[in-house]
């Protein structure tokens, strides 16, 4: 392409370029009030889009009278001149233009006029000579694209024709639009056009070139490329200036919202943790308790819940709580904020006091449910032993019933076995009367127990009653058997008087009876004769009516007697052996005797009659022989003395051969009548048949007197026999009742051993084991007197069996029994001594530790105070403190320590310490909280540190703006001369107005006119630095503003993209006062700089 042609592509790309350049401004200004331009050459010509174009760049009024529609040249040439003087006006230097080039359609002279307007406008803005204008717009771009890859700016025209540098530039302040490394040096018309596309579509800089314009051309046209890299100049330098106000203010708004966070996150977790201090404290002074064992077992068991999982819980929301506020404090002081004051209610101290009413409410808690849980636990051994004692007691109380049951319908045969039986109604009144202090002893518990309330009170009375009215109807069933036994007496002493009349009238019947049927035997009686045996008849008869009547009466007062005894029930006589059947016996054999002797006396008659005989000496030898058993039977009925001397006497006196002699001679009389023919003797009455039958009767009557006497002497050995078995009897009763007493009293003791013997060692404590081994000591010190009272039943018991005693209803229990008892006793002696002592080493051992985690639990937890304390007092600069934090020393292998002696206890199955409230869960808890804590405190001091130090300006910054000095220091005179001052701060991206420059001039302008390096330098720290200040803050609102006092959400927009935060500013920001869509930032800065 030759350079004439080349020259044309120029002025076309500039005309396209300028057309575009011009419209964009119209439009910014007029939107569509005003036509756009077509031709540039041609439609300024009547010069009034010219006035309405300077209008919008330089807010120059435009000509109050001016031709609106001309026609002819005059009239567009007018207008044309004050277009050219509305341009001189604004200070835009025309050089040789003349108004008449727009009306004559001078295309070149018409683009310099309008590149001297773009280059007053969009690049004079940027230096105050042309020269340095393009060399800090040139510098400005190499900064900015440096390090990009095939990216290197040395001019306007070739160095842009790939399009990477426009990428670069866009990229470089706006990476989220596009993506840099995926570009290629060999798609320039790619390139080109996504630049181009990118910049109008998100960053609004309008599309003054077009690809080829750049691409088909062997060289961009130099003022085209910088009018609209000048673009991207204003753009991306009111974008870092907007982005530095945006940057200061929302560093404010997020401290000011992490610090309205942070307050807000405080005052929840303050109120949360303050009501649920106020609602723990009322739960944990409440002592609604349901009064069972389990039930405060159960409330124990949820305390040392809340002691090991909720309070060392909330132990650590209190420490955040106090983190928190005090991480607060220290930005608030760090950023000059006002101090917070929470909510009434919320404050540390408010929290510190309701903890400490908390922890004190915890401690009453605790003692509440010690007590409690000591109290269930005595009323629950209380019951125990109620139990246990009323268990015993009614089964020795029902023993005793029964006893007196069994006793019940008891018939006695004695008076001395009814006083027997007194006396062991008296010991066994004894021994129920010595059952009252038992009786005493269980109502006592039972009045212990229904006077603390325990749960089952009505159990308890009820069972107190059903004993009481079990021993009252003991004590009235004895007093009922009393009066049997004083009835049984009266009756046994009316039996005893029944009896001895029944034996003396019977002893006298049945010697009456004896005699007459000795009287009855004797047939020799009848007489000698006839007349005499005749005359007998009356003596017979009236002798036979006085043995009836007699017989008669003295058995009817023997059978009134007997009668008597038998209505009474007495079936035994130990005063005599004789029973009515006895004597109606020999009533039976005396009538029998009788009516022997009245057939005797039959025959007698009959012989009588019919003999008549040699008399005299059988009469005399007849007589003689009568005599001599007269004689005999005088002297056997003369015998007295026992009945074994009677015999002796009685056989001694017959001499049964001396009568046979006797009788023998006097039938040998007999023998000589009967020879002599005598059949009758009236000499005597006797005749040998009769005196052989009164031999014979003599003979019957000593053997029948023998055989009486023998009747007696067994009789007298039967009643020995009697006496001796009553005796032994009496002997075994007495043993039994002696054996029953001693028994009762070993087996009353036997059962209180037993009570106190079965009741469980439960204890708390070494002084609770010390008062059982002391009650255990004294029963141990009666067990030896106990022990020979046993030995000595034992010996007893060999005696009762030596007496053939096998059985003993009167006593309770056997000896085996006893035995066993005693046994079970011994053991439970060992058995508890052994765990007694057990119980002392455990509880020692027990107690050892608790006190070995109270010592370690308070050292950690002093040590933890002093370490908090510390934390919350540290002040000074962030790095002393951090300093001072590295310092602090936590004691975590105490926190082990007391962990390790926590699980010991817990294996140990205590639960409670009375030397201390924490617990290993607590102390954890306190110790994660406060390395919580110091880890917090060293992430805020970091951050205040990082804070402050993002503040200032960084090394490479400084290091930039140092070589910008160098850069345009051209002369090397140390100094920058006001162009140079303002090219300078255009490369390095501040747009400063010319205002804005001549006001700054004349503040750090030396008496040289000129700004060193010091100046300049101190003068971009001010620009850069964030001072965190209520005037910063309120002059970047500003600049996003366009100067005006107040903002709108499309230029707070433009500015800040993040959404939250944009929404948050816009819901606490005021509104502005009058102004429609505005909003007051003075007053929303004042608002975040006063809290």
């Amino acid at each position: 392409m030759s350079k004439a042609d080349q020259q044309a592509k120029w002025v076309q790309i500039q005309r396209k370029t300028f057309t575009k350049w011009c419209n964009s401004h119209l439009r910014r200004r007029f939107a569509q009030a005003v036509e756009p331009i077509e031709a540039i050459e041609n439609d300024l010509e009547d010069g009034i889009r010219l006035y309405k174009l300077i209008n919008a760049l330089y807010d120059q009024p435009m000509p109050k009278k001016y031709n609106k529609t001309p026609k002819m040249r005059p009239h567009r040439l007018d207008n044309c001149v004050m277009a050219v003087k509305m341009i001189e006006d604004a200070g835009v230097k025309l050089n040789f233009f003349r108004p008449d080039h727009l009306v004559d359609h001078d295309m070149k002279m018409i683009l310099g006029m309008v590149w001297a307007v773009i280059l007053d406008y969009q690049i004079k803005g940027i230096s105050v000579e042309e020269l340095s204008a393009k060399e800090g717009l040139l510098l400005w771009c190499q900064k900015k694209t440096e390090g990009y890859k095939n990216v290197k700016v040395d001019n306007f025209h070739m160095s842009f024709q790939d399009g990477l540098a426009f990428c670069a530039l866009i990229h470089r302040h706006r990476p989220d639009l596009l993506d840099f490394d995926s570009l290629s040096k060999d798609n320039p018309r790619e390139n080109l056009e996504l630049a181009f596309s990118v910049a109008e579509e998100k960053l609004n800089i309008p599309r003054l070139l077009d690809a080829e314009d750049l691409v088909d051309v062997p060289r961009p046209d130099e003022r085209s490329v910088m009018t609209y890299v000048s673009e991207y100049f204003h753009c991306f330098a009111s974008q870092n200036q907007q982005e530095v106000a945006g940057r200061r203010i929302a560093k404010v708004v997020k401290l000011t919202q992490a610090n309205d966070a942070m307050k807000a996150e405080y005052i929840d977790k303050a109120t949360a943790l303050a009501e649920w201090v106020r609602t723990k404290t009322a739960a944990l002074n409440e002592r609604a308790f349901d009064n069972t064992l389990d039930g405060v077992k159960s409330k124990m068991g949820e305390f040392q819940s809340y002691k090991k999982t909720e309070k060392p819980e909330k132990t650590l929301e209190k420490l955040a709580c106090e983190q928190t506020f005090n991480n607060l404090t220290m930005k608030l002081r760090a950023s000059n904020r006002p101090e917070f004051s929470p909510p009434d209610g919320t404050s540390l101290s408010e929290l510190n006091t309701a903890w400490a009413a908390l922890e004190q409410a915890e401690k009453e808690r605790g003692a509440a449910l010690s007590a409690e849980l000591l109290r269930q636990e005595k009323l629950e051994q209380l019951a125990n032993r109620f139990f246990n004692k009323s268990k015993v007691f009614q089964q020795w109380a029902e023993g005793k019933k029964a006893l007196l049951d069994h006793q019940e319908g008891e018939s006695f045969s004695s008076v001395g076995q009814v006083a027997a039986r007194t006396q062991m109604l008296d010991a066994f009144d004894a021994e129920v009367a010595a059952g009252q202090a038992r009786l005493d002893t269980i109502k006592s518990i039972g009045g212990d127990l229904t006077g603390d309330n325990f749960r089952e009170s009505d159990k308890v009375s009820a069972k107190v009653a059903e004993l009481d009215a079990l021993y009252g109807s003991i004590g009235s069933q004895s007093s009922d058997r009393r009066g049997v036994l004083g009835r049984e007496k009266e009756n046994q002493e009316k039996q005893e008087e029944l009896r001895k009349e029944f034996a003396r009238q019977a002893k006298e019947f049945d010697r009456w009876l004896k005699d007459e049927a000795g009287d009855a035997r004797d047939f020799t009686t009848f007489g000698d004769s006839l007349e005499d045996v005749t005359a007998y008849e009356a003596t017979l008869s009236g002798n036979e009516q006085r043995i009836a009547s007699e017989s008669e009466q003295k058995a009817a007062a023997v059978g009134e007697v007997d009668a008597a005894l038998k209505a009474l029930g007495v079936t035994y006589n130990m005063y005599t052996n004789l029973t009515v059947e006895d004597l109606q016996s020999r009533r039976d054999t005396l009538s029998k005797l009788l009516e022997e002797r009245r057939a005797a006396y039959g025959k007698e008659l009959e012989r009588q009659q019919a003999m008549e005989a040699k008399r005299k000496e059988f009469a005399e030898a007849a007589s003689g022989f009568v005599e001599y058993l007269a004689g005999k039977k005088g002297e056997i009925n003369a015998v007295e003395g026992e009945p074994q001397e009677k015999i002796a006497a009685v056989k001694s006196i017959h001499d049964e051969a001396d009568g046979d002699a006797r009788l023998a001679a006097v039938n040998k009389l007999d023998g000589e009548m009967r020879e002599m023919g005598i059949v009758y003797n009236q000499h005597t009455k006797l005749s040998y048949p009769a005196l052989e039958a009164r031999w014979n009767s003599h003979k019957t009557f000593v053997a029948n007197f023998l055989d009486n006497l023998e009747q007696d002497v067994q009789l007298q050995q039967r009643a020995a026999d009697n006496a001796k078995e009553w005796e032994k009897q009496e002997q075994q009763e007495n043993m039994r009742i002696e054996f029953a007493k001693r028994s009762a009293a070993l087996n009353q003791w036997l059962q209180g051993a037993n009570e106190e013997l079965s009741e469980p060692v439960r204890a708390k404590s070494v002084e609770q084991v010390k008062e059982q081994q002391a009650t255990l000591d004294g029963f141990k010190g009666e067990l030896p007197a106990k022990a020979a009272d046993r030995d000595s039943l034992n010996e007893y018991s060999k005696e009762l069996v030596a007496a053939g005693i096998t059985e003993n209803p009167l006593a309770e229990l056997t000896i085996d029994e006893i035995n066993t008892r005693f046994g079970e006793v011994e053991a439970g002696v060992a058995e508890r001594d052994a765990a007694l002592a057990a119980e002392a080493e455990r509880q020692a051992a027990n107690d050892a530790l608790r006190k070995e985690f109270a010592d370690k639990a308070e050292a950690v937890n002093g040590t933890m105070d002093s370490t908090l304390e510390q934390l919350k007092t540290a002040d000074g600069e962030p790095e002393d403190q951090l300093k001072a934090l590295d310092g602090l020393q936590l004691d975590r292998a105490g926190v082990d320590e007391v962990c390790a002696v926590g699980e010991r206890l817990a294996a140990a199955g205590v639960h409670d310490n009375q030397y201390t409230t924490h617990t290993a869960e607590s102390i954890t808890a306190k110790y994660n909280g406060l390395e919580q804590s110091v880890s917090e405190k060293r992430k805020a001091l970091n951050a205040a540190i990082s804070a402050r130090t993002h503040g200032e300006v960084p090394e490479e910054q400084l290091q930039e703006i140092q070589e910008c000095f160098e850069k345009f220091d051209k002369d090397q005179k140390g100094g920058l001369a006001k162009h140079e001052f303002k090219a300078c701060l255009s490369a390095l991206g501040e747009d400063v107005s010319d205002t804005a420059l001549e006001q700054l001039w004349s503040q750090r302008a030396n008496a040289d006119s000129l700004i060193d390096a010091n100046q300049f330098t101190d003068f971009m720290i001010g620009r850069l630095q964030d001072q965190d200040s209520e005037q910063q803050i309120v002059d970047s609102f500003k600049m996003i503003a366009g100067d005006r006092d107040f903002v709108t959400e499309n230029d707070l927009r433009l500015v800040f993209r993040d959404e939250a935060e944009l929404k948050y500013m816009l819901e606490n920001m005021p509104k502005k006062e009058g102004v429609e869509g505005g909003y007051d930032y003075v007053a929303y800065t004042k608002d975040m700089f006063s809290r």
